[in-house]
């Protein structure tokens, strides 16, 4: 009678571009209660040289090698996993354990990787509004709006833009100039119960501006742009409080003279 055994594994992750929020699954580190840990590297390098163009072959062969020497470099499985995680290679919601014969290993680091090694780059588009959409505009016509990361650098304000450590929150519009600035739109002409359920966003719009100062520095500022309707103003109140005591800068798309504020805080040096 064959006698099943438990094994550890953590889903090897690469992150070409962390600002970006793009990462791919390639392969799995697998931890036997007693044994050198068994390093697979399955993902199709197509479809990793879709995010990486600096993936093939051979690094991929220069990686799974680096890392069988280091993982017996240590001396048990927490510390080979902490170390995976300061490699940034592996996070903690992708590790787990299954229990199988040895006949059977085969089979289920098979079975694991058919689930878990394929791409996945974080490019779902979010339904913009038409705030967001009014202001894309008007950046691109004073010439400042970006397409990506790389345009930080020459002072363009860049759209989506995705939160380092936490690339499923998004900035609305990230402008740097000393200091980053996370501009966040919140879009109220919508109907009540529309304008209801925009706490919803209201709330996700503030962790991610707060996350954003996590990693940028407590020195980021903080803007929004709303547009409010008379009908839903007393709806919309409690929501932009949020948004106050959060510490952040509110400005009216409808009012020509809170907008020229906006523009004088959010772009001046």
């Amino acid at each position: 009678m064959s006698i099943s055994t438990l094994y550890e594994y953590a889903v090897l992750r690469l992150s070409p571009d962390v600002m970006r929020g793009e990462f791919v699954n390639i392969g799995l580190v697998v931890f036997p209660c007693d044994g050198e840990p068994i390093v697979r590297i399955t993902a199709p390098v197509g479809k990793v040289f879709a995010i990486d163009p600096a993936w093939n072959q051979a690094r991929e062969s220069q990686l799974r090698d680096q890392l069988i020497n280091i993982l017996a470099s240590l001396q048990n499985t927490a510390a080979r996993i902490a170390t995976l995680e300061s490699l940034g290679l592996v996070r903690n919601s992708d590790l787990g354990f299954f229990y199988s014969t040895e006949a059977g290993l085969d089979a289920e680091i098979r079975e694991l990787s058919a689930t878990y090694i394929v791409t996945r780059p974080n490019t779902e588009k979010a339904k913009r509004s038409k705030l967001h959409k009014e202001m894309a505009v008007r950046f691109k016509g004073m010439g400042l709006l970006g397409s990506g990361v790389d345009d930080l650098t020459q002072h363009r304000i860049v759209p989506h833009f995705p939160i380092p450590g936490n690339p499923d929150l998004k900035a609305d519009f990230v402008y740097k100039n000393g200091v980053y600035r996370i501009t966040q739109t919140l879009d109220y002409r919508v109907s009540a119960q529309g304008a209801r359920q925009k706490i919803s966003e209201a709330c996700t719009k503030v962790m991610a501006a707060a996350e954003g100062a996590k990693a940028w520095g407590t020195d980021t500022k903080k803007f929004a742009i709303v547009n409010v309707p008379s009908e839903v103003s007393d709806i919309a109140d409690a929501h932009l409080d949020l948004l106050y005591t959060s510490g952040f800068q509110i400005f009216h798309s409808d009012n020509k003279v809170d907008l020229a504020d906006y523009h004088s805080a959010a772009f001046s040096y």
